[in-house]
């Protein structure tokens, strides 16, 4: 069947209005008639089927594709029907398989710029976060105050076949969603953001929300499962299970350069995920969009799982903030871009009268025209800031924008992969499938221009500093390849975030490795933090007032009720409260409270062995080999203070639930005592801190209180 008979085939299918019209256009085509004449095991399959199912088949047999007849097993033409069903159900909107094989071949058609002449791509204006002025602080509080109408959608279902993830037991490949980094799964990163935030509100307003969270899944490499174990393992991360709903995206077909379907043996095509554009319509189809709303979420924060860093400081609050404020339709978080990187870009599209702010992928640029070029000659950084997939959205907008656009930004993205057959044999093949992009459901927002003004109203863009706002980690390292996108590299990134938020709170730091350093020696210094000690720096710098990092140091902070002043560390310092943010009850759902751990460090020196570096690689999961190391363990609702005291080799303090543990320097001797905190007269409900708003920036600089800026405490 040739390309134009093809596209004929999918306008009858996309016009049709049942499955029996669809399969009555399909008997007409040569290749199913051919089929149908067969009698052998297939045909006889075929006919007693469901109608849907003949559909599907049929469409199959129509494009020449992953049908083989010939084949005698049963169990292989249950499974092609299951995969097939999927397939055309999900692509109804476009024509089913023989659409999605149609548009498979005009994108491979088009290698060349096809950009429409009257289409102009420049730099967007932007909502610029970078520094946080009186506007900027105005709406990190706005953000904060849209908290209990969002929800939090993660597209987790690709392939990340790059990152190269196995299971040491089984030997099979792994999702993203199980690589360790930093000491935690990738996703358990994305629900600690959240939980921090959650607290900030809590600590502020004084009442506890859960935020929904919706998940897209997929099966490639078992996603589904391993995701859903991932929550199940860690209790729902102390959420109601009900909080959460996971749905799984479908696999599509996997072609050729000439569009031809892979297999690994008779009716097995290799199947991939189909791209996170897939999320809007699946969120549509599946209910999701209707769950969040019978829960009361107008708008939506999107976050892809690979990104650990989009977390850090006010970033997401100033993002939400001006949407919800502003009531956009679609919001796009942007940040400087490297030159040939492989990022997408956000740009404002112009089209005669219109206008659309919109992303397009690296893959697509010179289709579209666009030169990678730097700001200036010889600089790093792109005149276009990237797109980092995260993404703000209006549910009811989105919902409706998916009639229009129900397979946003389609794109095909050929790239090597290693095919492995039934029978064990390995190939090297260039790969693609078709894949479309969450960002460009956008293009559904296109509005009139408005005389010489390019501000579009309903979507926006907001530019923040790329250190607080993107590093990923997508592949695996390659001795002699680039480090960019790896872990390795986005650990460092990581690093160095630690080490500037520390230099903010007036710590002396030593001098900072290169990336190439870093990897051979370890880390010049690492500091990590729960983020609910924040999230906020401005936070973070009241309850961290001074200190001194040596070189190869560890600052480990796994707490929010924490006071620090002129702290020393030469060695590994861990402080660790076992209820960080609150209790859990005994479904082991947590409920914010003031029932914490609390840590009091002032003038204190900690000099131990630290951690052994050159045994701790790849560093970056975590698994930390320490010689010596101060511990200080706050179980339940417990206190340790420590003033005037040098911490020497290895120690460890465990407060018990209920107990304050106070260590001083009295004479010449370090003294313990410990002492109920009933007995002590602290009430179970006091904090170190308490939170309020300040209008416009102060510094205050007392023991009682320090800093600035939005948000003060007060001891």
């Amino acid at each position: 069947m040739t390309f134009d008979d093809l596209a004929d085939l999918q306008q009858q299918l996309i016009h049709a209005g049942t499955v029996s019209a669809r399969n009555a256009i399909l008997a007409a085509s040569p290749a199913v008639r051919k089929l149908l004449r067969k009698a052998n095991g297939f045909s006889r399959f075929l006919k007693e089927a469901s109608p849907e199912v003949q559909c599907a088949l049929k469409q199959l047999a129509a494009i020449g594709q992953g049908l083989d007849v010939d084949e005698e097993s049963l169990d292989r033409w249950r499974q092609l029907a299951k995969t097939s069903l999927e397939i055309d159900r999900f692509y109804r909107e476009i024509g089913g398989i023989v659409g999605y094989q149609v548009s498979i071949l005009q994108l491979l058609q088009k290698t060349d710029a096809c950009s429409h002449p009257s289409e102009k791509f420049q730099s967007p204006i932007f909502d610029d976060i970078s520094t946080p002025t009186e506007g900027v602080l105005e709406w990190i509080r706005a953000g904060l105050q849209s908290l209990p109408r969002l929800a939090e959608l993660y597209p987790l279902g690709g392939a990340a076949d790059r990152l190269h993830l196995v299971d040491a037991e089984t030997g099979l490949e792994l999702p993203a969603a199980k690589l360790q980094f930093a000491g935690r799964t990738l996703l358990e990163t994305l629900l600690r953001d959240l939980a921090a935030r959650e607290w900030l509100y809590f600590r502020l307003f004084g009442q506890q929300i859960t935020t929904p969270i919706a998940i897209m899944t997929s099966y490639e490499k078992d996603n589904h499962r391993h995701v859903l174990t991932i929550c199940e393992e860690n209790g729902w991360f102390g959420r109601p299970q009900e909080s959460f709903r996971l749905f799984a995206q479908p696999l599509v077909p996997a072609v050729d350069e000439q569009g031809n379907w892979y297999t690994t043996g008779p009716c097995r095509p290799v199947l991939k995920p189909g791209g996170h554009g897939a999320v809007w319509k699946l969120a549509r189809d599946e209910g999701v969009f209707a769950w969040l709303k019978s829960l009361g979420c107008k708008k939506a924060l999107v976050r892809q799982i690979n990104n650990p860093m989009a977390g850090l400081d006010y970033g997401l609050l100033a993002f939400l903030g001006i949407g919800a404020a502003k009531d956009m339709s679609f919001g796009f978080a942007s940040c400087c871009r490297r030159v040939s990187s492989a990022e997408g870009i956000v740009v404002l599209k112009e089209a005669e009268d219109r206008m659309v702010l919109t992303n397009i992928e690296y893959c697509d640029f010179l289709k579209k025209g666009i030169r990678d070029e730097p700001v200036l000659p010889g600089e790093q950084y792109s005149r276009f800031s990237s797109n980092t997939n995260i993404l703000f959205a209006d549910l009811e907008a989105v919902e409706k924008a998916v009639d229009s656009h129900p397979f946003p930004g389609l794109l095909m993205n050929l790239k090597t992969a290693q095919l492995v057959s039934e029978s064990g044999i390995s190939r090297q093949v260039m790969l693609a499938r078709l894949e479309s992009t969450m960002q460009n459901i956008a293009d559904a927002f296109e509005e009139p221009k408005q005389g010489t003004s390019l501000e579009t109203k309903k979507t926006f863009v907001t530019y923040n500093l790329r250190q607080k706002t993107i590093s990923v980690a997508k592949k695996a390292y390659i001795p002699g390849k680039s480090l960019l996108e790896t872990p390795e590299c986005c650990f460092y990134e990581l690093l160095q975030a630690g080490r500037e938020l520390l230099s903010h709170c007036g710590f002396s730091l030593p001098r900072m490795y290169s990336l190439e350093e870093a990897m051979e020696r370890g880390p010049d210094c690492a500091f990590f933090y729960h983020p609910a000690l924040g999230p906020l720096y401005s936070i973070i710098q009241q309850k961290l007032r001074g200190g001194k990092l040596s070189s190869g140091s560890e600052f480990f902070v796994e707490i929010a009720e924490l006071d620090v002043e002129n702290v020393v560390i030469d060695g590994s310092l861990r402080i660790i409260a076992e209820q960080v943010l609150g209790e859990r009850d005994a479904a082991g759902v947590l409920h914010y409270s003031h029932r914490v751990g609390q840590c009091i460090l002032r003038n204190v020196t900690v000099v131990n062995q630290g951690v052994d570096w050159k045994q701790s690689s790849p560093f970056w999961t975590m698994n930390l080999q320490r010689s010596e190391s101060l511990e200080i363990i706050l179980k339940g609702t417990s206190i340790f203070e420590a003033e005037g005291v040098v911490f020497s080799g290895h120690q460890k303090f465990v407060v018990e639930d209920g107990r304050r543990m106070t260590v001083r320097k009295i004479n010449g001797q370090i003294t313990i005592v410990e002492e109920s905190l009933s007995q002590s007269g602290v009430v179970s409900e006091e904090t170190l801190w308490n939170y309020s708003w300040e209008k416009g920036v102060k510094l205050v600089r007392d023991r009682k209180r320090i800093s600035v800026a939005l948000i003060l405490l007060r001891s």
